[in-house]
């Protein structure tokens, strides 16, 4: 042990320690008891607690101060070293002035530096706990006072303390960051009496109101049978962000729709000219098949030839990635957010594919992971990509058949990972309005709507927001993909009263509020969608 360790020990507990070992040498072999050579870091003291231990081992039972003088007589280097310390009258005295009844307080004491002397050796500074070189009385009292309280426990409690809080200065935390809970809340407060929490429009009236619209750090999911149109749903609510003016079918005129937000389009199975005509559709208000087949009428080039011009102006981008990987999706997404300020983005949809059963074979090392697992991770990245970039992600997920015999529409229906939704902030099930559905509404839409519902959003999850387990009756013309929402019920079919929000995108200095909204009420059918 090295010399300048030395003065971290108590010479008394080790006095009482090895006089009590002397009185009862069993105690040794008391598992709550460990002692070891480590524990006497001066040579006189472990030399007589070696040869205590030496002898026990050897079934000696009455160990005195002769049986260890004539074993240590032995090894002249030791026995020098025992009787210039005047070995046999320490040992005596120390038999006779030891207290069994406190071996436990003087094992701990020995114990307490040790574990000092084990930290200050690998080069962690004690000295707040221990400091011999204290020279006032009253502060040399106060810090023995305090040591003495301490446990074993407490000393390794505090030296974890000091290395972690280091640590934290310089390791990444992943995300994560503290703070008083009260720590910015009466400006939160007051800021939410101004703007309100709501994002940027969705198509939908009702939708905005129970979603509070397209709110940034969010991820929405949208799922739904194959067919009902999710990917026409999303390429809806894309262009609705991105474009400033749509036409109006009611007006016969193009009118404001508010400020163009940056908006990135991810499609994993659709081409990129599959994605643009649903678009031109949607600003245009001109179904795709007219445009599909080229066969126009009156003035509906002239407005698809302005619809281009618009897109053509507008910060809305479409990423075609077919065989995808989660790091790849997260480079995509980066790199628009970091090039060209996207705020808004849709992933259609999260599934399966060569790409990222690769990439999880290659970081498990080959362990096989199941879909649920490997769905899963996607749906938590893409939400940490929401809040580390401070984005709004919608995606979808394809149901599984239980759609057909259910009565609620649930997350048990997502195929693949039903976890899937532990990590998103809206949750919705978009089904077609059946003739089932239609007749146990008859009594609402025997009312004049405008329209007859054809899609139900089953909504069972949704962060920050009133409502949920409810079901939002809409028309939506996939041929324009635009959507106008009709009323609300509960999942008894029972109408619930509720407002349609209409959310007006406006210039501001803060790109993160750039909101406002005020509320229409459900006889408003337009929703800011024009048919």
């Amino acid at each position: 042990m090295p010399n300048n360790l030395t003065y971290l020990s108590d010479t008394r507990a080790i006095f009482q320690v090895i006089g009590c070992l002397l009185k009862k040498p069993s105690l040794l072999d008391e598992v709550q008891f460990p002692l070891t050579k480590e524990d006497f870091p001066e040579q006189f003291h472990c030399i007589v607690f070696a040869c205590i231990n030496n002898l026990y081992a050897d079934n000696v039972k009455h160990i005195d101060h002769i049986i260890i003088d004539n074993f240590l007589s032995n090894y002249p280097q030791q026995y020098k070293i025992f009787k210039d310390n005047r070995g046999i009258e320490w040992i005596i005295t120390a038999f006779e002035k030891s207290a069994l009844e406190n071996f436990n307080y003087n094992y701990e004491t020995i114990k307490k530096f040790t574990l000092l002397r084990q930290y200050q050796s690998n080069g962690v500074d004690v000295s707040d706990i221990y400091n011999d070189k204290i020279i006032s009385p009253k502060k040399q009292e106060e810090m023995q006072k305090k040591f003495d309280n301490m446990s074993l426990q407490d000393i390794a409690n505090q030296i974890d303390k000091k290395i972690f809080n280091i640590k934290e200065n310089f390791i990444p935390r992943h995300g994560s960051k503290g703070q008083h809970a009260s720590e910015g809340m009466m400006e939160l407060k007051e800021n939410l009496k101004k703007e309100p929490e709501m994002g940027a429009p969705l198509t939908g009236g009702i939708c905005n109101t129970v979603c509070r619209g397209a709110r940034l750090k969010k991820l929405y999911l949208r799922s739904a049978p194959s067919g009902v149109g999710k990917t026409r749903l999303s390429l809806g609510d894309a262009t609705n962000l991105a474009v400033n003016e749509i036409y109006d079918s009611n007006k016969n005129e193009w009118v404001y729709n508010g400020v163009s937000e940056p908006v990135l389009f991810i499609t994993t199975e659709l081409e990129v000219d599959e994605v643009q005509t649903p678009m031109m559709a949607f600003t245009s208000n001109v179904n795709e098949e007219i445009i599909l087949d080229g066969a126009y009428k009156y003035e509906e080039e002239h407005r698809v030839d302005r619809a281009i011009d618009i897109i053509n102006k507008s910060p809305i981008y479409i990423e075609h990635m077919a065989n995808f990987n989660m790091q790849a999706v997260e480079r995509t997404i980066r790199r628009y957010v970091y090039n060209y300020g996207v705020k808004y983005v849709f992933f259609d949809y999260i599934h399966t594919s060569i790409g990222m059963l690769m990439e999880i074979a290659q970081s498990s090392r080959g362990v096989r992971l199941r879909e649920d697992n490997v769905l899963f991770m996607f749906a938590t990245r893409l939400k940490d990509i929401c809040n580390e970039l401070g984005v709004f992600i919608y995606t979808s997920t394809q149901v599984n058949g239980m759609y057909k015999s259910v009565k609620e529409f649930d997350e048990n229906l997502l195929r693949g990972a039903k976890a899937i939704a532990d990590k998103v902030d809206v949750g919705i099930i978009a089904m077609d309005a059946t003739k089932s559905d239609l007749l146990s509404v008859q009594h609402i839409t025997s009312e004049r709507f405008g329209y007859e519902p054809n899609m139900i959003y089953h909504v069972y999850k949704n962060r920050r927001g009133k409502w949920r387990n409810i079901r939002i009756w809409s028309y939506v013309d996939l041929g324009t993909c635009r959507q106008v929402d009709l009323f609300m019920t509960d999942n008894d079919y029972k109408l619930i009263p509720i407002e349609s929000t209409k959310i007006d995108t406006f210039l501001s200095d803060s790109p993160d509020k750039s909101f406002d909204q005020y509320n229409l009420n459900n006889n408003d059918l337009n929703n800011n969608i024009y048919f």
